[in-house]
Order: structure tokens, then C-alpha cells, then sequence
């Protein structure tokens, strides 16, 4: 891995033993459905909430919001569950993120994707490094991104990349 690199015990110089690299990717990704649950429900309740939420029709937003993520959650949620109260992304937020939280998983998707190209090739590949540089990085917003990263890869993004890195494929 790539950690043999620079990971060394400080008076040693010896590398992380690979049983405690197995054990700390076990531990990334210990509970990894429930966290992908959790954001997956974040970006739906946002959509539906700046989408389809009438007051006159749905009632209350929070008791709304509940039920939405309450479809996400492998336990029931406590009674008085908030969490639009505090969750500035939602209405808030400076920059404008109202029906726009879901971006966050999608950028995920992405970057997971896009480093299977890396992994294929080698991760210190110069080749695919100077891919990356030309197709996306210097690029900026100058052209759709969506376009951009389909000229990197060559292909749609997979979203599996996001559940195999996660270690739920």
C-alpha cells in the first residue's frame, strides 16, 4: 500500500504490519452502509423538502423530514428528532445549497471512480496523472464537467466504484 511509503514507526523505521493495515480498512469502513444510508437520506429529504414539500398538504417540515429519513435508518429515530432545525445546508447556507446537498455523494461517486483509473495503471502513474491535469484539473469549469469527466474515463461514472471502496460490493 501505498502508506509503506511514509507510514514508519518513528525509531524503527519498520513498516505497518499488515495485519493492522487489514484492521484499520475494516475499521474505515465499519458501518459504511449505515453512513451511505445516512447521506443518501440527508440528500432526499433536501430534494423532496425544495421540490414536493407544501405546508398545506405535508404539515409539519420537521415530522416530515422524520418520516423521510426514518426510511433510511436501520433504527427508529427518536421522537423528537430535528434535524432540519440545525442543518444549515438546507436553507441557510451562504453559498446555496437548497436541493443541492445529494452533490456531496455524487462528488464521492466521482472521486471513487475516478481513482479506479489510478488503481488500474498505478497510483503514481505519470501517464494517468497528466490525464487527470489535462481533462479535469486544468479545465476548471470551462466546459460541462459531467463532459469532461466522460473524456477522462472514457465512460459514464459507475457509481459502484463508491460501494466497493466502502467495501459493501
Amino acid at each position: 500500500p501505498a502508506l509503506d511509503l511514509f507510514a514508519r514507526h518513528w525509531q524503527t523505521g519498520e513498516a505497518i504490519p499488515e495485519d493492522l493495515f487489514q484492521k484499520m480498512n475494516r475499521a474505515r469502513n465499519f458501518r459504511a452502509a449505515n453512513a451511505q444510508m445516512r447521506q443518501l437520506g440527508f440528500g432526499f429529504a433536501d430534494l423532496l423538502l425544495h421540490i414536493r414539500y407544501r405546508p398545506e398538504r405535508e404539515g409539519d417540515p420537521v415530522a416530515y423530514t422524520r418520516a423521510i429519513l426514518q426510511e433510511f435508518s436501520p433504527a427508529p429515530l427518536p421522537p423528537h428528532y430535528a434535524m432540519i432545525a440545525g442543518f444549515t445546508h438546507l436553507f441557510a447556507s451562504p453559498v446555496g445549497y437548497g436541493a443541492g446537498y445529494y452533490s456531496y455523494k455524487w462528488a464521492e461517486v466521482l472521486d471513487a471512480d475516478a481513482f479506479t483509473r489510478f488503481r488500474e495503471h498505478g497510483i503514481f502513474s505519470r501517464e494517468i496523472g497528466g490525464e487527470f491535469r489535462a481533462h479535469i484539473l486544468s479545465r476548471g469549469d470551462s466546459e460541462d464537467p459531467a463532459e469532461l469527466y466522460r473524456h477522462f474515463m472514457g465512460r459514464e461514472p459507475d457509481p459502484a466504484a463508491l460501494l466497493r471502496r466502502s467495501g459493501l460490493a
